[in-house]
């Protein structure tokens, strides 16, 4: 076992290295390709805005007026704003570039900058769909870790808090198990909130010129994944290290997203709020039209734990054979029918309750990973 944890940590590993290159190379190329483009229009526009300063300096014809502010709403919709210094650092500098390959593979996507080349947008296209699926493959990854120190959090504070609430004079009945899962997922939202919501408006408004609502709105919409690129840190000519600046930008939203989505999997893990239930063709959240197939992380824990007494099994690795004191292996896919060990199909054909996880409210105490 402890091989295989050093081995999935050794690939875990790896593919944040991957990751990390590739969210590099995409900046890399993007800046490339894009780069000489906006630098060439920025050129034209400056040649354009001057000539016309020349031209009209006592008369200003409607038509020439309207042309020039077709050529300044263009630039606009490039991520241009002439209506500010044209000279100003480019959009598609590499920290910038770095800013919209985050933004991309999060699939939180701004839109205030976007790529104008044809081959531009032919790499995106490409570098989505490749760097998207490797980063839920990544968030799956280390959420499931998250989720093993999570359950042993939780153990920890149901063990210090429950007896201390029990003892509390203003509590009037006995505090039970699931009202601490409750407490729990509240206060993992509360550190979420103060870390990755309050804080970051903070140091956003104050940096940005942002006030405090408008900061707290650009993180909400940034890590919930919307992005509605009304607010975009970074584009203000002011802005100094704008490069550095946009770089670690991606890796709070990055992280960021992560984390929102660990948040989300505490709850739909929790009892309380699990309202998938009522909605799926299955029970005890076990399609029964699959029962031949079934996965069997959920229904097994709970029959690990009553007949086979083991409480140290590792929770990243719950699938295996296992043995009982009679040597019968126990396959939670296909177990054969001669052994008293139900397979997963049977305990739902026999109506047992195998919807167990790490915030079950069953007296199943979640394994502590050693």
């Amino acid at each position: 076992m402890l091989y295989l944890v050093k081995t999935s940590n050794s690939r875990l590993l790896l593919l944040i290295t991957f990751y990390t290159i590739y969210l590099f190379m995409g900046a890399i190329v993007l800046d490339n390709l894009e780069s000489p483009h906006e630098a060439h229009f920025i050129n034209e526009l400056n040649r354009y805005v001057e000539n016309f300063r020349h031209r009209h300096n006592d008369c200003l014809p409607v038509d020439e007026l309207n042309e020039f502010i077709k050529l300044v709403s263009t630039a606009n919709d490039q991520g241009v704003p002439a209506l500010k210094n044209v000279s100003k650092e480019q959009n598609w500098s590499f920290g910038q570039a770095f800013f919209f390959s985050g933004t991309v593979l999060t699939t939180i996507g701004y839109g205030d900058v976007y790529p104008q080349t044809q081959l531009g947008k032919i790499f995106c296209i490409i570098f989505a769909s490749i760097g998207i699926p490797i980063t839920l493959l990544l968030l799956y990854a280390i959420i499931e870790r998250l989720m093993v120190k999570t359950s042993r959090a939780l153990d920890i504070f149901i063990n210090q808090v429950q007896p201390a609430l029990n003892t509390a004079s203003f509590v009037s009945k006995p505090v039970e198990r699931s009202h601490m899962h409750i407490l729990f997922a509240f206060l993992c939202t509360f550190i979420v909130l103060v870390l990755f919501f309050l804080i970051p408006a903070a140091i956003y408004s104050d940096i940005e010129g942002w006030s405090f609502l408008n900061a707290f709105y650009y993180c909400f919409i940034s890590l919930s994944t919307v992005g509605l690129g009304d607010y975009v840190p970074g584009d203000s000519d002011l802005q100094n290290n704008r490069h550095l600046y946009k770089i670690f930008s991606t890796l709070y939203l990055i992280i960021g997203v992560m984390i929102v989505v660990w948040l989300l999997q505490i709850y739909s893990e929790t009892p309380e709020f699990n309202f998938y239930k009522f909605f799926t063709l299955s029970k005890d959240g076990i399609l029964t039209h699959h029962i031949e197939t079934v996965h069997p992380a959920a229904s097994f824990s709970k029959f690990e734990s009553s007949h086979l007494g083991n409480k140290e099994s590792d929770a990243a690795f719950p699938y295996g054979k296992y043995s009982n004191e009679k040597n019968e292996v126990y396959d939670p896919i296909d177990s054969p029918k001669n052994t008293h060990l139900p397979n997963d199909s049977e305990q739902i054909l026999d109506g047992s309750n195998s919807n167990s996880n790490y915030l079950s409210t069953g007296s199943f105490d979640p394994p502590i990973q050693q």
